[in-house]
């Protein structure tokens, strides 16, 4: 909407804006389990529904704080422009949070001798408020929980931010690859199962800051997919836009971003716009 926000009764309406698909710069790389179906029901689809939650990194581009599987869907699509909605990083209505990534769909065996056989790691069997406490600090990359009681601890035996990076990459692919790989918020092996049964394992990652997420982006040292968790006040998401917008079709950028802000303000005329200030379940993503 040309930048602006408008109030309304509810709260304040999101900064939806059309941008150039090139000016978006994803911190973490995409999930090809996750991307891969995604292609197909946008394209089926022919419209589009939750718009990917960017930030201005100062430049003109944006850095991607959710939504890299669908940017690189819409990319893979062919598409030069893309809807988003552009937050204030610094701001309380975004906050950042952490992944953990359930694993399943190989035996906790493989799982563990793949861990083992990767040289640029130390793997140390630990109890699990011990884990915990070393990743606070920082001193290991990540731990796996194989019992809700035991925890192997995964140090970088590179300590640069690029090495841990990277490394942290290497450690994700080796599963990502050859099982299937979830997300969710607890370290607790019994609680991940009550959702996902056949789940062996959890990895768990550092909190970051919003500046690493930044600097990830404008350094390219991309983190592993699913891992960074922003929870945004305000988010627009069942848009339903026409995929066509997104086309080149000879309008300008400007009167593409008209277009949406028409739209926008046809959707509330018509009450189509609802504001939910509790969280809430989808069952349809």
């Amino acid at each position: 909407m040309s930048g602006s926000q408008e109030s309304t009764e509810q709260g304040v309406i999101p900064d939806l804006r059309i941008v150039p698909i090139t000016a978006l710069v994803p911190h973490e790389e995409h999930d090809g389990q996750r991307a891969e179906p995604l292609i197909r029901r946008i394209q089926e689809s022919g419209v589009w529904l939750n718009p990917p939650i960017v930030a201005a990194m100062g430049d003109g581009r944006f850095v991607i704080l959710d939504g890299a599987n669908r940017h690189y869907a819409l990319k893979a699509l062919g598409y030069p422009y893309i809807l988003v909605q552009v937050v204030d990083y610094e701001s309380g209505d975004v906050q950042l949070s952490t992944w953990h990534h359930v694993v399943s769909g190989i035996s906790w065996f493989k799982f563990l001798r793949q861990v083992y056989n990767i040289r640029e790691i130390m793997v140390r069997r630990s109890d699990l408020l011990s884990a915990r406490a070393a990743l606070a600090r920082r001193e290991v990359l990540a731990y796996t929980v194989l019992k809700d009681d035991t925890a192997y601890t995964l140090q970088a035996n590179d300590s640069t931010l690029a090495g841990r990076t990277a490394t942290l990459r290497y450690i994700v692919n080796t599963y990502k690859e050859r099982g299937v790989l979830n997300r969710i918020s607890t370290d607790a092996l019994s609680q991940a199962r009550k959702v996902f049964p056949d789940a062996l394992a959890i990895v768990v990652f550092p909190h970051y800051e919003p500046a690493e997420i930044i600097v990830a982006a404008r350094d390219g040292m991309l983190l592993p997919p699913g891992i960074s968790r922003h929870i945004v006040r305000g988010r627009a998401m069942r848009l339903n836009y026409p995929l066509e917008a997104f086309a080149d079709n000879g309008e300008t950028l400007e009167q593409k971003n008209e277009q949406l802000k028409r739209w926008i303000q046809q959707r509330m005329a018509e009450k189509r716009i609802r504001y939910y200030a509790e969280p809430m379940y989808l069952f349809d993503e």
